[in-house]
């Protein structure tokens, strides 16, 4: 009988994580709804589902996460969590019935789904098999979550402030570790597997954004290879960085193709990723800086094509109201952390300074520059045998992939900076966190990369809009 059991256990899981996809489903139409159609139920523009359906996810994580800030109980936050995405899918539902998709699935559409479909269960059985061993992830990410789940609260009861976690990083981002806790909420109990679904969620989303860009090429076969097999470890062990990586990098391949075809949801897309940085990790201040950096560059490099992005300064105030939601939960967070005296363990402030002229003057910088070069070198010389070769071939400057250099340039001159003023022994903070932190930057240039080896591939098809 035990094949029966494990077979109803299987059943009851997939049934929870299909619900909760439907949960972050409906949370996001009430954002992207009227960002994408201008309306929740009476309009609807020809956008196919698969470039819809990750926007909403991701924003459903991020409206999600604000509701558990703001309520802080796990129990009250679902119920008002229901109630919201409820409305939203009740929208959604209405909006499709009154507006029926042209050409809702075309051959093309359906391999693409396929495709996602393969990516995501290759991942799901080492996310939901494998238990939680490594440190960051059992003593930071899902202790987080075990705190909040044994509270049943994100708020002071979780106990943040008690001295025997202070190692933890108790100040950094919740996101996962809250869906993690809602996610053993619901089962009832805890342990180092199920809780793990919460990667699964972040995912999702990621993977379907990556098949946008789908097409008979090698260039999407290197780009799938690279993004995220090459970190494969990354996304099922606990550790956030694979996810941080997976989102920044995909935030700057939307760009890319904004600067190609100035689609509004591109650009809306690109925003949705680097916002979600900010809940996944503390560094995602500084990525979100750097995608801001790389959006302000195009815009003075290519004004014929960023149109809207000054509609969406000067004109559209449902664009103010989504990026105050976006935002929100940052700001609700970085309160908490003031009010509970939750302090970073990089100590920042007016004493960084003579840290920083300390290894600049005893040569330490040289191991920071090292050790960051070592972990980027083969995917800079793989840039260069791309680049190389197209101008060989005579090709210009392929500028969807300005985007990924300049934020990669950006986010690694942070990351540098951010260890020449660490508090700690750099060589163990170099050895314990550059190769997971290089792994951004690594990502951002296998875009660049793509782009550029699209070009050379001189398909016409490559760039075509979804049918």
């Amino acid at each position: 009988m035990w094949y029966l059991f494990t077979a109803i256990n299987t059943g009851k899981l997939l049934l929870l994580i299909s619900s909760g996809f439907v949960f972050l489903l409906g949370q996001g139409w009430l954002i992207t709804g009227p960002l994408l159609h201008g309306s929740l139920i009476t309009k609807r523009r020809n956008i196919q589902p698969i470039q819809e359906i990750p926007l909403m996810l991701t924003t459903g994580l991020i409206i999600n996460y604000g509701i558990i800030l703001f309520f802080q109980t796990l129990d009250i936050s679902l119920i008002i969590g229901s109630i919201v995405s409820i409305s939203g899918l009740f929208c959604w539902v209405v909006s499709i019935f009154k507006n029926t998709p042209r050409q809702f699935l075309t051959q093309a559409l359906f391999f693409r789904w396929i495709g996602i479909s393969f990516v995501c269960l290759l991942f799901l059985s080492p996310i939901l098999t494998k238990p939680l061993t490594a440190w960051d992830a059992r003593s930071i990410w899902f202790f987080h979550a075990k705190m909040i789940y044994y509270a049943n609260s994100i708020g002071q009861f979780a106990g943040w402030q008690h001295p025997s976690v202070s190692f933890s990083h108790i100040d950094y981002p919740k996101l996962v570790p809250a869906i993690a806790a809602q996610v053993a909420n619901l089962v009832g109990f805890w342990n180092e597997y199920i809780p793990k679904a919460s990667l699964f969620f972040m995912l999702v989303p990621a993977t379907i954004w990556l098949f946008t860009f789908a097409r008979h090429t090698f260039s999407f076969g290197i780009l799938l290879l690279l993004l995220p097999f090459s970190f494969s470890q990354w996304i099922w062990n606990g550790y956030l960085d694979g996810y941080f990586a997976l989102y920044f990098s995909l935030a700057m391949l939307l760009f890319g193709r904004y600067i190609k075809f100035s689609r509004p949801i591109d650009l809306i897309s690109g925003f949705s990723c680097l916002f979600v940085l900010l809940y996944i990790k503390n560094e995602g201040v500084l990525a979100l800086f750097s995608g801001l950096c790389a959006i302000i560059l195009i815009n003075i490099l290519f004004r014929k094509k960023i149109h809207f992005s000054r509609k969406l300064i000067l004109q559209r105030g449902k664009y103010y109201l989504a990026g105050l939601v976006a935002i929100l939960p940052f700001v609700l967070w970085s309160i908490y952390k003031q009010n509970w005296n939750l302090s970073n363990d990089l100590e920042i402030g007016i004493q960084s300074w003579s840290r920083i002229v300390s290894r600049l003057n005893d040569g330490s910088y040289k191991l920071v520059f090292v050790m960051v070069f070592k972990q980027i070198e083969a995917s800079l010389i793989m840039l260069g045998l791309i680049y190389f070769t197209s101008a060989a071939n005579k090709k210009a400057f392929v500028g969807e992939s300005l985007p990924a250099l300049v934020a990669a340039g950006i986010f690694c001159l942070g990351i540098i900076i951010i260890y020449l003023l660490t508090p700690h022994d750099l060589v163990w903070h170099l050895e314990t966190s550059v190769d997971r932190l290089m792994l951004s930057v690594n990502s951002c240039i296998y875009i660049a990369s793509f782009f550029i080896l699209r070009s050379l591939e001189n398909d016409q098809t490559a760039y075509q809009n979804l049918e």
